[in-house]
C-alpha cells in the first residue's frame, strides 16, 4: 500500500502543476478573449473573426505600450499619467501597491539606478537566517538611516512580509533577484534538484 501511495504522489507532482498552469492559462484566455473578442468582431467583422484574436491583441497592446514607455517622448507622457493616477483617493489604493509590487520583476518598473539586492538577513544570534530583496536603503519616514528594508517573499508567493533591519544583519548574496524570487516559490525545492541533475 506504501508503494502504491508513493507511486500514486509521483504522479500528482508531475500532474498537478501542469494542470493548474493549463486551467490558469485557459481561465486567462477565456477572460481576456470575452473582454475583446466582441470588440474586434465589431471592428473586422464577423466572417474574418478567428477566436483568439482577442488574445493576440492584448499581448500586441501590451508589447506596444511597453515601447512607448520606452521613447523618450512617449515616456514622459506616460510618467506624469502615472504620477497622476498615484493621486486619485480610491484608484491609489489599489494601484500604488500593485506598481510597487511591478517594480520587484526583473526588467520591470523598477528604479534601474538603485536595483533591488538579494540579501540574507539574520533573524537571531544562532545563526538563522531568512532571504529577502532589499527595497529601500533611506528610510527619511523613521529618521534612521542605519536600517534598510528587507522584503521577504514566502513559497508559493502567498504573501510576504517587510522587515525592518539594520544595516549589520545584512548580508549581500551573489544571485540574481528572479533567481531568488524562483528560488522562495519552490522553498528551495528546485535548487535541489537541479544539485541532484
Amino acid at each position: 500500500m506504501k508503494y502504491l501511495n508513493q507511486i500514486f504522489f509521483k504522479g500528482l507532482i508531475v500532474v498537478l502543476p501542469i494542470t493548474l498552469t493549463l486551467y490558469l492559462l485557459f481561465w486567462a484566455s477565456i477572460n481576456i478573449e470575452s473582454l475583446f473578442g466582441s470588440g474586434l468582431r465589431y471592428v473586422i467583422g464577423q466572417d474574418l473573426y478567428i477566436p483568439g484574436f482577442g488574445i493576440v491583441l492584448t499581448v500586441v497592446f501590451i508589447f506596444m505600450v511597453g515601447l512607448l514607455v520606452n521613447n523618450f517622448v512617449t515616456g514622459r507622457f506616460f510618467a506624469w499619467l502615472t504620477q497622476s493616477l498615484e493621486k486619485i483617493p480610491l484608484f491609489k489604493v489599489i494601484y500604488n501597491p500593485l506598481k510597487d509590487l511591478m517594480a520587484l520583476i526583473p526588467g520591470g518598473s523598477g528604479n534601474k539606478d538603485k536595483p533591488q539586492r538579494v540579501v540574507l538577513v539574520q533573524l537571531d544570534p544562532v545563526g538563522v537566517e531568512v532571504m529577502g530583496l532589499v527595497t529601500r536603503e533611506d528610510l527619511d519616514e523613521l529618521g534612521d538611516n542605519t536600517k534598510v528594508t528587507v522584503y521577504v517573499p514566502f513559497s508559493y508567493m502567498l504573501g510576504g512580509m517587510t522587515l525592518i533591519v539594520p544595516k549589520e544583519k545584512v548580508r549581500k548574496v551573489d544571485m540574481a533577484v528572479d533567481q531568488a524570487l524562483k528560488l522562495s516559490v519552490t522553498a528551495w525545492i528546485k535548487a535541489n534538484e537541479e544539485k541532484r541533475e
